[in-house]
């Protein structure tokens, strides 16, 4: 198997590592443009060495060389800065190479029409977001309390808090020259927390949104052009209940917090992202759920269930692929329209 990482960032790295391990024969290529991204392990801390020995890589200029040299590749793994994904996107679905993208699709719908209809004539490409949290356990449990009868009666409110600081993502550089803190490179709290969006979406999907209200903004002195606070209340209907949704997300809080809150009609969950535990109140009793599983362990999940499409030539439903890519990113750049 030939596989080709385009961008050889944290997130870039984190994929080649696992994929090392899963497919040990295959043969990988690089695509950077810069090769100023040390080396880094599973907890994105420095390590010594160089990227392209460690890896075996061999390293390609530009895409078009793919066709110039007639390199044969089975997949490839998107992983630059939200601004360019869709020209690399593009290509790669116009030479049939199968693609994982990570999230978000991209940071305008610039070109994202012509995307769209390539990819419904090309129905026999594999694609994928990287939307990771679709293999955290708790991402399954959430889905079983919308998908099937919740043992807190029907849910009447759901509350999103997703905090951290911008400088604490990659320690390793100076966090202004981040994508995620420059308008440049589709950057802000909105478009780099799609992961919100995307279960949002999949977990609601009975649901009809009637009501929205949002707004974002850069707050404090930090060197940004983007947003880095959003705050949102999204008012939903299934048959004759309402629920009522909030999402709160921010670059600026220390330590992390990540916590979703729902409330029933027969008691209330409390889930920590932070320490992977849930609360569920129920009947003057409390209950904990603890789940044990590395960080890594869902990127290594995710990949897996990729490379298991490519070999089985099985396509991914449109609930992950990059039509609900296109989905998601629609949908994020409608909450960025009020950013004061």
């Amino acid at each position: 198997m030939n596989i080709l990482i385009i961008g050889l960032g944290s997130i870039g790295q984190r994929h080649l590592r696992n994929l090392k391990l899963i497919e040990p024969k295959a043969k990988f290529y690089a695509l950077r443009k810069k090769n100023t991204k040390p080396l880094l392990n599973n907890s994105g801390k420095v390590i010594k060495g160089e990227i392209k020995k460690k890896y075996s890589l061999n390293y390609i200029r530009n895409l078009d060389e793919i066709n110039i040299k007639k390199i044969n590749i089975d997949c490839a793994f998107v992983c630059t800065p939200n601004a360019l994904h869709i020209s690399q996107v593009t290509w790669l679905v116009k030479n049939n190479i199968n693609c994982f993208v990570e999230k978000p699709l991209s940071s305008s719908l610039r070109n994202i029409g012509k995307l769209e209809r390539l990819l419904k004539k090309k129905d026999k490409l594999i694609s994928m977001m990287g939307f990771q949290f679709r293999f955290n356990p708790i991402m399954h449990y959430l889905e079983n309390i919308f998908k099937k009868k919740s043992h807190i009666g029907n849910i009447l409110t759901f509350h999103v808090h997703h905090g951290e600081h911008i400088a604490d993502q990659q320690p390793y550089e100076n966090y202004a020259d981040t994508y995620s803190a420059r308008k440049d490179l589709g950057g802000g709290v909105i478009l780099n927390r799609s992961h919100e969006w995307d279960y949002m979406l999949n977990l609601f999907t009975d649901y009809k949104f009637i009501k929205k209200s949002f707004f974002s903004s850069k707050l404090s002195n930090l060197n940004m052009s983007v947003e880095n606070v959003f705050t949102g209340s999204f008012l939903l209907k299934k048959d004759h209940n309402k629920m009522l949704c909030t999402i709160n997300l921010n670059y600026l809080e220390r330590p992390k917090k990540w916590k979703i809150n729902l409330i029933g009609e027969k008691g209330s969950i409390e889930i920590c992202l932070n320490t992977n535990k849930i609360c569920v109140f129920k009947d003057k009793k409390k209950i904990i759920k603890k789940f044990k599983f590395q960080r890594n362990d869902i990127f290594l999940k995710e990949v897996k269930f990729f490379i298991s499409k490519i070999k089985s030539k099985k396509q991914i439903s449109n609930d992950l692929n990059l039509l609900h890519g296109i989905k998601v990113l629609k949908f994020a750049l409608e909450l960025k329209k009020n950013f004061k």
